[in-house]
This record gives structure tokens, sequence and C-alpha cells, in this order.
């Protein structure tokens, strides 16, 4: 948090500072560049070669360090808490295996998702990545939120409140800012899921796992 909330002003200080320097010399803007093209154009046109250079590279390794990140964890996540749990006599040597080709998989999924993303002249990846991630981020923050702050939540209820968190945004999409998407998506998971807890069968397991019973009464 001590990071992200500068982090986050410095980029839309940024954004804010593009915007206030192509109004004062719109003749540097092309028309034909969309959005997503601001931050390329500016770099490629008004800073010097070699600072161009410099942020260009960055730009690179950022990127290649949140895909590579993506798919070693999604990776990890499928070979050890399906694939191992199918599959509980597997061998190491199998699943790093199996984790490599998931990995390779994964990372052609995301190329061929972003060459797509790049043909289908969408006008803001940011909007989009916000529109899509706001259908799981709230529901995921909402089960975390049942799981810590209450003892009634079970895991049929949780997993009642995360879905029905996706089809409330979903539905709520055309009418709310994105910014609203965490609350509305965390807000419907622990309603729904704390209700459907006390109607639905299952034991909650709270010992040492809530902050009423971190001490494991």
């Amino acid at each position: 948090m001590a990071v992200s909330i500068p982090w986050a002003l410095i980029a839309f200080s940024f954004g804010t500072a593009l915007y206030v320097y192509y109004k004062l010399h719109p003749e540097r803007l092309s028309p034909a560049v969309d959005m997503d093209g601001l931050v390329p154009l500016f770099v490629a046109q008004q800073l010097p070669a070699g600072i161009s250079g410099l942020i260009i590279a960055a730009i690179f390794a950022a990127a290649m360090s949140s895909m590579d990140s993506s798919m070693h964890s999604t990776a990890t996540v499928l070979v050890t808490d399906f694939y191992g749990r199918l599959h509980r006599r597997s061998s190491d040597r199998a699943r790093l295996i199996l984790a490599r080709a998931l990995t390779v998989a994964l990372g052609a999924f995301g190329t061929l998702t972003a060459l797509a993303l790049a043909r289908a002249g969408v006008h803001s990846l940011w909007d989009l990545f916000q529109g899509i991630i706001g259908l799981f981020v709230g529901g995921l923050a909402g089960l975390f939120m049942l799981g810590l702050f209450t003892r009634r939540a079970n895991g049929a209820g949780a997993l009642v409140g995360a879905v029905a968190s996706a089809g409330l945004l979903y539905l709520a999409r055309p009418h709310i800012h994105f910014f609203l998407y965490p609350v509305a998506g965390v807000a419907g998971c622990v309603l729904v899921g704390y209700a459907a807890s006390l109607v639905l069968p299952g034991r909650p397991k709270t010992a040492g796992l809530t902050v009423f019973t971190t001490d494991g009464s």
C-alpha cells in the first residue's frame, strides 16, 4: 500500500501532464493515434534518442516481468492445486515437465490474445482491462473478507457469493463507472456469501483463520 498509492499518483499525474502538453501543442498530436498510443508517440517524437531508448527498454522489461510472473504463477497453481491433487503419486519430474509445458502454452495464449486485441480496434486497453479484471478482483477481495472477518461463512456460501458478485458486476457494468467495480464486487460477494452461508450446509472451519480466532481457539 505504501508503494502503490505514490505509484498511482505518479502514473496518473503523468497522464495529466501528457494531456496538458498536447492541449498546448495540438499540432504535435496525430489524429491517427488513439489513446493508448500517446505515450509511445511522446517518447518517439519529443525525447532524446538515448532517453527514449532507455524508456522503451524499461517498458519491455516491465511487460516481461509482469508476463513471466503471471505465467509461472498460473502454471504453479494448475500443477499444484489441480494436477497434484488428482495425481498424488505423480513424480516431481512429471510435475516439472507439465509446469514447463503449461508455461509455454500460457505464453502462447497471452501472445495471441495481445495480437487479437491489437487488431480489434480497442479504444482504451486500460478501460478494457479494468472492465475484465473488475469482474473477478471484487469477488476475490470479498472472499478474503468473508474468510477473515466472519465466523459463519462456509465454503459453499463463499462460492455462491463469488459467483453472485461476478453476475452483479456484469449486469451493473453499463450503469456504473469502472472505478466502482471493486466496491460493488466486494459488497455483493460479502453480503450474498454471508447470507448463503446461513442457509447452505457446511460447517465453517475458523480455528486460527479469522481475526476472532487467531489464537486457535
